[in-house]
């Protein structure tokens, strides 16, 4: 609705029903999200959904516990790639990687944002790295 802020009066009214199908399904996707859709079934679903994913990350941080480079006996399977890794993957693979991370990073704020900054900060840990070498 918009209101004259004047007169108090409604000067006109947009209706669900005159919303665009982009702006109606992002909608139906925020109640959903919310369990807000289809009431006490869409809540269980959500909770069926919930759980799992946080199960994930749990085990997910448990098997880095176990498999960290501090413990491992064998070959050590957690150790992160050697630094420059990425300079070895092909331009045809990269490309196309990059670009998809540009794309996401811009229509998702909240996934560029992390990435930028783990970015940024990877690269501030190589140059302390760089000049403890050259130190020596």
């Amino acid at each position: 609705m918009a209101v004259d802020p004047a007169t108090g009066k409604v000067t006109e009214t947009l209706r669900f029903d005159d919303f665009p199908v982009l702006a109606k399904l992002t909608r139906w996707g925020i109640d959903a999200h919310m369990g807000l859709l289809f009431g006490l079934a869409n809540q269980i679903v959500l909770a069926l959904i919930s759980v799992p994913l946080i199960g994930m990350l749990f085990w997910g941080y448990r098997m880095w516990w176990l498999r960290r480079p501090t413990r491992a006996t064998g070959p050590r399977a957690g150790r992160a790639p050697a630094r420059g890794a990425w300079r070895r993957v092909p331009g045809n693979i990269m490309a196309p990687l990059v670009a998809v991370a540009a794309v996401l990073a811009y229509y998702l704020p909240l996934f560029g944002l992390p990435l930028v900054c783990f970015l940024l900060g990877d690269l501030v840990v190589a140059a302390v790295r760089r000049r403890k070498e050259l130190a020596r």
